[in-house]
């Protein structure tokens, strides 16, 4: 049974949405503002699994409700939805900011409520068991290390590991949307999903040290399931104001690519969030591909028999081969920024860039740089 608070001023609503939930064996928390929940939370011996909150209340409204929330590590993990009669971008790009999960425009229906609950909930479960998991093998890992006393990670590494396994439970990672922009045109026509970590005590911690760490401990995984999911939410918020399907590239590790089921589990989120196969890019770097090329083009020829774009990120580092780009089934290019920073100053850069450009396009592959 998950215990659910409903903060909200209109006693009918608020009575109404506790009678629906109660129907679903949750148990139901009620208070009037966003004080009151404070004072209530603050008395709790167990917090709840789910904040239902109004954004406009009197005394202490959503949003000053969600910050003050958000201040307390107790606190700032509870998933998060905002009930509102505005339905503007303006209005769900301040809530989804604050760090709300979720918005339901008033009126909504009864399924829409408790899908809402359904999803959040179930977000939550899946978060504490990958934390417990982690727990648990993080304090196997260090026997081992320290039966076998063979280090395999830096002190700075050591010293971030117990933060990492608590990063996606306390809602520290975040995404960063970086727009891809035709150069003719000048339209935006998509982005990459790029995983950020906002540690709490040394602010935003660099990918170049928590990618890497994840890999060696074993989280990559579960940091890259978080991700798909996260950008699948993304998109259905997109869709929810209207606006037009935008391709999101979304990065894959080794362990995902080698599951052999990342199509199926691909295609099961855009089901769920009833998404289109377009709104997925799946990007891949060329030193995952040659471990297995004949495996590896199995792979992603089904990934693109699902209707998913296919991109090779960072070509022209490490194992660029003419002979890779015959054989991988791929969409998309992307140029490794080591070739286009100081192009303009650069003579070869320029003519290397203008070559895989020339040749990509001859190749009918698309090209990001």
């Amino acid at each position: 049974m998950s215990t659910i608070l409903i903060v909200e001023d209109e006693i009918i609503i608020r009575e109404l949405i506790g009678e629906t939930l109660s129907l679903e064996d949750h148990e139901i928390l009620e208070a009037s503002n966003g004080r009151q929940a404070l004072t209530l939370l603050e008395s709790l011996a167990q917090l709840p699994d789910l904040i239902i909150c109004d954004v406009m209340m009197p005394e202490m409204d959503g949003h000053s409700l969600i910050d003050a929330l958000q201040t307390n590590p107790k606190t700032a993990a509870i998933p998060f939805i905002f009930l509102t009669a505005l339905g503007t971008i303006q209005d769900f790009r301040k809530g989804m900011n604050s760090g709300a999960d979720d918005y339901l425009v008033k009126p909504f229906k009864h399924q829409e409520l408790l899908a809402a609950v359904s999803s959040r909930l179930e977000k939550k479960a899946k978060l504490s068991a990958f934390y417990q998991n982690n727990q648990s093998r993080s304090t196997d890992n260090r026997r081992t290390s320290e039966r076998r006393k063979t280090p395999t990670l830096s002190s700075e590494e050591i010293s971030l590991w117990e933060d990492l396994e608590n990063a996606l439970v306390n809602n520290e990672m975040y995404l960063n949307y970086q727009p891809q922009v035709a150069i003719i045109s000048h339209h935006l026509v998509g982005c990459e999903a790029l995983v950020r970590w906002r540690h709490p005590k040394h602010g935003i911690i660099s990918p170049g040290l928590f990618i890497p760490l994840a890999e060696k401990v074993g989280m990559i995984d579960h940091l890259g399931e978080w991700v798909i999911e996260s950008v699948l939410q993304q998109c259905q918020q997109w869709q929810a104001l209207g606006l037009p399907t935008l391709r999101v590239g979304i990065n894959i590790s080794a362990p995902q690519f080698q599951g052999k089921a990342l199509g199926e589990r691909l295609q099961a989120g855009l089901e769920k969030y009833n998404l289109p196969p377009g709104q997925l890019e799946v990007e891949l770097t060329e030193s995952l591909l040659v471990k297995d090329v004949d495996e590896s083009i199995q792979q992603l020829q089904g990934l693109r028999d699902y209707g998913f774009t296919v991109a090779i990120d960072d070509f022209g580092t490490g194992y660029s081969s003419l002979s890779y780009l015959q054989r991988f089934p791929f969409d998309v290019l992307k140029i490794d920024q080591s070739f286009v920073r100081d192009i303009d100053k650069n003579p070869k850069n320029e003519t290397i860039t203008a070559s895989i450009i020339n040749l990509a396009h001859q190749l009918d592959l698309k090209v990001i740089a």
